[in-house]
């Protein structure tokens, strides 16, 4: 029985994590998604074997062509999707190995978004200067794929800490 509910799990975050891919909100820097807050969340809902687990799901509906990606496996942001597995993966693992409270929650979701970024921004800059032939200098890649996108990152780590403290004391653990 409880194999069923991790796999129905499993599920429910690939389609959550689809589901954020397409949720934008506009902010004077970049557009706002919640497809690493999905991420991160299952790491930490559903620790780091069935998060990553749901997220090569996801991985794997956009590989065989399901529209669950923005862009494709050609695009030089899939490294950052790549990113995904083991993010979510170690933002479980802390949720697992350390003191349940908002504080390793937020850290682990920290954690994990900083493995999307670790993966994400050296393929982006392969893609970019081998297939695109637009090699990118260093300035370029820190302003736009660290500094951009870092308040609202560290913003969905704040939340994925405050969703997961709400469903800690939802389930009284």
């Amino acid at each position: 029985m409880k194999t069923t509910k991790n796999l129905v799990l499993c599920a429910l975050f690939a389609a959550l994590i689809t589901i954020g891919t397409y949720i934008k909100i506009p902010t004077p820097l970049l557009p706002l998604t919640f497809q690493t807050l999905f991420v991160v969340l299952s790491g930490l809902v559903l620790g780091r074997k069935y998060g990553a687990v749901s997220v090569c799901v996801y991985v794997a509906a956009g590989l065989i062509g399901l529209p669950v990606f923005t862009g494709s496996a050609l695009s030089p942001t899939f490294g950052y999707i790549v990113g995904f597995i083991p993010g979510s993966w170690l933002a479980g693992y802390i949720a697992e190995k350390f003191k349940p409270c908002f504080l390793t929650w937020t850290l682990g979701a920290l954690a994990g978004i900083a493995v999307i970024y670790a993966l994400g921004i050296p393929y982006y800059y392969l893609m970019s200067k081998f297939y695109l032939q637009n090699e990118l200098g260093a300035k370029t890649l820190l302003v736009y794929f660290v500094l951009m996108p870092m308040p609202g990152d560290i913003f969905k780590s704040i939340l994925a800490g405050l969703i997961m403290k709400r469903l800690n004391k939802m389930t009284g653990k």
